[in-house]
C-alpha cells in the first residue's frame, strides 16, 4: 500500500517518493522488520548517446520488499513521462529489481517454511533511501536535467535517513506491530533490532552473536510478550564480499540447521 501524504522527495522524471506499507492489514503470526524501501530501477539512455546513466532509481517499488522482476518493472517505467526529445527508459535487469524481495522469500521467509501470505512486513524508514552508487547516479541525471527540461532529482539518502524517523514514527510501527498481533518478531539487521527494542529490551542488541544468531528469544515489547529472531538484512547476505564473512557464515548455518528446528504455527 502506497501512502501519498507526505512528500519526502522526487525521483528522476517527477514520480514522487511515497510510503509503502504492507496492503494485507489482517493479523500476521509473524511480523518482519526491515530497514527502509527500495525502489524501481532503469537505465536512462540519451538521444546523443552520451549522457546515459545507469542504475538510476525512477519509481517506488510497488509494494514492500517487492520481489517482482523485468517484465514488471517494464510496465511502471513505460507509464513514466520521458520527455520525447531527451533519450528513452529501460529497465535495469532482476538484480536491482525485485532482488531484496527475491532474496527475503529465498533466504530468511522459505527456510521458515512462511510465505507473503503469512507475515507482515514493515521497514524502519517506509520509503525509499538512495545509497551511495544510486546517489551517484541521481547527481549524473541532475548534471543534465536542465538540457532535458525536467525538473531535478532529490531523494532521501542514507546520509540523512535519521530525519525521518522519531517518536512518531515509533508509534506507527507500534501500532502496525498490534494490528498484525504477531506471535514472532523478525529483524533484520542491527537497526531495526536496536532502534525498536531498545526501549523495552536495552540488551537486545547483543543478540547478533554466533551464539544466538537467528535463534528464538523471548522479549517483552510494550504490553506484549513477542518471540524475537534477530537475522541479518537480505542486503548483507547479497553483497559478495560478505560471503565468507562472519554474515555470510552465520546466515549458511542458520539456514542449514537453526531454521529447520524453529516451528511457527499459523
Amino acid at each position: 500500500m502506497k501512502d501519498k501524504n507526505h512528500k519526502l522527495g522526487t525521483f528522476p522524471f517527477g514520480n514522487q517518493v511515497i510510503k509503502v506499507s504492507q496492503s494485507d492489514k489482517t493479523p500476521k503470526p509473524v511480523f518482519v522488520l526491515g530497514v527502509y524501501g527500495s525502489a524501481v530501477f532503469a537505465q536512462f539512455i540519451s538521444k546523443n548517446q552520451v549522457s546515459n546513466i545507469l542504475c538510476l532509481p525512477v519509481d517506488n517499488e510497488p509494494e514492500i520488499f517487492w520481489n517482482g522482476g523485468l517484465n514488471e518493472a517494464k510496465q511502471i517505467i513505460s507509464k513514466i513521462k520521458v520527455p520525447k526529445h531527451s533519450g528513452k527508459l529501460i529497465a535495469e535487469n532482476e538484480k536491482l529489481n525485485g532482488m531484496l524481495g527475491k532474496a527475503l522469500d529465498k533466504y530468511f521467509l522459505h527456510p521458515l517454511k512462511l510465505d507473503r501470505s503469512q507475515v507482515w512486513l514493515c521497514n524502519l524508514f517506509p520509503h525509499f533511501v538512495s545509497n551511495k552508487n544510486e546517489r551517484r547516479s541521481v547527481k549524473s541525471f541532475n548534471y543534465i536535467h536542465a538540457t532535458i527540461k525536467t525538473p531535478p532529482a532529490i531523494l532521501p539518502s542514507k546520509k540523512n535517513r535519521w530525519n525521518y524517523i522519531g517518536k512518531v514514527r515509533f508509534r506507527e510501527v507500534t501500532e502496525e506491530i498490534f494490528q498484525a498481533r504477531p506471535e514472532y518478531l523478525v529483524t533484520l539487521g542491527e537497526q531495526p533490532l536496536k532502534w525498536l527494542l531498545k526501549e523495552f529490551n536495552p540488551t537486545v542488541g547483543n543478540l547478533l552473536n554466533v551464539k544466538n544468531y537467528g535463534t528464538i528469544t523471548d522479549i517483552n515489547f510494550d504490553s506484549i510478550k513477542l518471540k524475537l529472531i534477530p537475522l541479518f538484512h537480505p542486503r548483507q547476505i547479497l553483497k559478495e564480499k560478505n560471503r565468507e564473512s562472519r554474515i555470510g557464515l552465520l546466515h549458511y548455518d542458520w539456514l542449514k540447521s537453526k531454521a529447520k528446528k524453529i516451528k511457527i504455527s499459523y
